[in-house]
């Protein structure tokens, strides 16, 4: 067995399901069957210890020149970069697909509310954000902490100069969703496969994965969210949490129906953009200097 060598951390709702798919074609990478394992974020994951991440995720790694781990908000906690130096060292390799904040911002409010976590319109959300950010820290509700996070996820600059406390600037990839994953995916594509050092191989480019998306059965999208008596049975009839949250998936894509795409107004988008957004591009840009031609 071996430890990841490759993280793909974020961000979160900017194409990474879709990278992951692509990637996963490829002989030389290996990928779990899982696609986020959250064991450097969650903290119940964290504390099963170094050992429980391996032999969950990575028994079949060996001899495999990649080993990946696709867990988008390794980005986002603030304890993940120094977690994945203590116990793998500095030598990973990270991509990191950074996605106007303000569209990210957005798909993710919505996924949160097709889940049914959130009645809020999208700008009562953001108003909200941080009390309820400050909720879910006081009573260490991890998951919430996530649901919630639409403009905190899309401060880039502050998460990505947590990483290079630790890391060289050498050891990352930084794509540009619009502009590259979007406009010249096959090129990006080869991109990453030499910046991992592995051979270029003939795979599909043109996947399109976890679209947006509405509950097909709503009482159905309600059990699944909420902590009812079928949990119970099914951690005694499947222990190992990777099976457990493979089924879990299934059943969730098995129940959703693709959404037409919502998009916000001009004015909505550059209102958000300069509220909340504006001064952390800025410092992104200097930081990685490079334009994102997001304004």
């Amino acid at each position: 067995m071996s430890l990841p060598n490759f993280m793909c951390i974020g961000a979160a709702k900017s194409g990474t399901t879709t990278l992951f798919d692509i990637l996963k074609q490829h002989s030389n990478i290996y990928f779990p069957s899982f696609k986020e394992p959250h064991f450097f974020d969650i903290p119940s994951n964290y504390s099963n210890g170094i050992t429980w991440y391996e032999k969950t995720y990575f028994k079949k790694s060996e001899g495999v020149k990649i080993v990946a781990d696709f867990t988008p908000s390794y980005l986002y906690e603030k304890e993940a970069a120094q977690r994945i130096f203590n116990e793998i060292g500095k030598e990973v390799k990270f991509v990191i697909i950074l996605r106007n904040p303000v569209d990210r911002a957005f798909s993710h409010y919505l996924h949160t509310k097709g889940d049914r976590y959130d009645r809020l319109s999208f700008k009562e959300a953001l108003i909200a954000e941080n009390q309820r950010l400050e909720e879910a820290n006081h009573s260490g509700d991890y998951l919430s902490k996530l649901r919630f996070s639409y403009v905190n996820q899309g401060l880039y600059s502050q998460m990505i100069e947590e990483y290079l406390k630790f890391f060289p600037k050498e050891n990352f990839l930084i794509i540009n969703f619009e502009e590259e994953f979007v406009a010249r995916r096959s090129d990006v594509i080869k991109k990453i496969l030499l910046f991992l050092g592995v051979e270029n191989q003939k795979m599909n480019t043109d996947i399109m994965s976890n679209r947006a998306s509405e509950a097909r059965f709503i009482w159905l999208k309600d059990i699944m969210r909420k902590p009812f008596w079928w949990k119970v049975v099914l951690k005694k009839m499947i222990p190992s949490l990777k099976i457990r949250q493979i089924v879990i998936n299934r059943i969730q894509r098995a129940n959703n129906i693709s959404l037409s795409r919502k998009k916000l107004s001009d004015s909505d988008r550059k209102e958000i953009y300069n509220k909340f957004f504006r001064e952390d591009v800025n410092r992104l840009e200097s930081l990685l200097n490079r334009k994102m031609n997001w304004d």
